[in-house]
């Protein structure tokens, strides 16, 4: 096998993970974005014929979220203004002296 073949299937390989990120990437914001229209009070229906999918399907990817949507300009204003809440230590850290 040449240099030029391993080049290839290296370019090939790192090519096909490229696409596989972006594959879940995209299927990651898909899901957050059924997540907020059906928080916003979009029907399953509605969702499933613009995303051209099943109403089955588009309650099907809400279930399989695990990470919260993420927060609107609004929300994230309004979330650092609040004040932090304070840390707590598991008793075993804190007894370590």
């Amino acid at each position: 096998m040449s240099e030029e073949d391993l080049h290839r299937i290296a370019v090939a390989a790192a090519d096909k993970e490229a696409a596989a990120f972006e594959l879940d990437h995209a299927d990651l914001t898909l899901k957050e974005a059924v997540v907020v229209a059906l928080e916003n009070g979009t029907p399953p229906e509605v969702i499933a014929e613009v995303a051209d999918l099943e109403p089955e399907e588009v309650i099907g990817l809400v279930h399989g979220v695990e990470e919260p949507a993420l927060l609107s300009l609004g929300e994230l204003d309004s979330a650092e203004a609040q004040e932090p809440a304070p840390m707590t230590l598991p008793s075993i850290v804190q007894d370590v002296s």
